[in-house]
C-alpha cells in the first residue's frame, strides 16, 4: 500500500510539474506572439527615407541651379533695358520741353508792335493825302529813246510797314494802298508778288521790287 501510495504521490507531482511547464511554455508562447506583432506593427527605420529625401533635395537644387542663373542674367538684362527706356523717356521730356519753349508763331508783343506801326504807317499816309499841293518841282527832261519820252514809274500799289524775321526767314511786312485792317498786312518773301510789284531782295534798309515794263525799283524801309 505505501509502495502504491508513493508512485500515486510521484505521478501526480509528475503531472503537475508538466501541467506547470505547459502554462509558462503557453505563457512565453503568448508573450512571443505579443512582440512579434509589436514588431511587425512598429514603424520601419526612417533613416532610409530621410536620407532618399535628402539625396531628392540635392538633386532638385542641382537642378535649379541653371534656372536660377538664367533668371539672374533675365534680371540684368531687365535692368539695363529699364535704364536705357529711362534716358529715352528724359530724352523724350526735354525734347517736349523744348518743343512748348519754341513760340509757334509771332508773340503778342510782336503783333502788338506792328499793329503799332500800321497805326503810324496809316497816320502818316492820311497827312500826306490832307496835304495841300504845292508847286511842282522843275525837273530835268528825262533822256528821250528814238524821240520818245520814257514813261514814268507808278507808285507803289502798298505801304511798306517794315521787315518781320520769323527764325531764320525775313518778310516785308506790306499793307495795300486803301487798306487800313491790320489783317489786310502782306507778309513778303523774295519771289512773291503784290499787286503786280515782285518783290526782288531785301536789304537792311531797302526793298527791292521788279516792276513789269519798268524794271526794277528800290523802295526804303521805315
Amino acid at each position: 500500500m505505501k509502495v502504491h501510495h508513493f508512485q500515486a504521490l510521484v505521478l501526480g507531482a509528475l503531472c503537475l510539474g508538466a501541467a506547470v511547464l505547459a502554462a509558462e511554455t503557453y505563457n512565453h508562447h503568448q508573450q512571443l506572439t505579443v512582440i512579434e506583432a509589436a514588431a511587425r506593427d512598429s514603424p520601419a527605420d526612417p533613416a532610409p527615407a530621410l536620407r532618399r529625401d535628402i539625396d531628392a533635395l540635392n538633386s532638385k537644387v542641382v537642378t535649379l541651379q541653371p534656372q536660377i542663373a538664367a533668371l539672374g542674367d533675365a534680371q540684368n538684362q531687365h535692368a539695363t533695358a529699364q535704364t536705357a527706356l529711362d534716358q529715352q523717356l528724359e530724352e523724350l521730356a526735354a525734347s517736349v520741353r523744348a518743343l512748348q519753349a519754341t513760340p509757334p508763331g509771332p508773340s503778342s508783343a510782336q503783333l502788338n508792335s506792328l499793329e503799332q506801326r500800321v497805326g503810324t504807317a496809316e497816320a502818316t499816309l492820311t497827312k500826306l493825302t490832307t496835304r495841300p499841293d504845292g508847286p511842282a518841282p522843275a525837273t530835268a527832261p528825262a533822256p528821250t529813246t528814238d524821240g520818245k519820252t520814257k514813261a514814268k514809274a507808278p507808285e507803289p500799289p502798298f505801304t511798306l510797314q517794315g521787315v518781320e524775321t520769323r527764325g531764320a526767314v525775313r518778310f516785308v511786312a506790306a499793307l495795300p494802298a486803301g487798306a487800313h485792317a491790320l489783317t489786310s498786312v502782306h507778309l513778303l518773301q523774295p519771289g512773291d508778288s503784290l499787286n503786280g510789284w515782285q518783290l526782288r531782295a531785301i536789304r537792311d534798309d531797302q526793298a527791292v521790287f521788279h516792276i513789269p515794263g519798268h524794271g526794277d525799283r528800290t523802295l526804303p524801309l521805315p
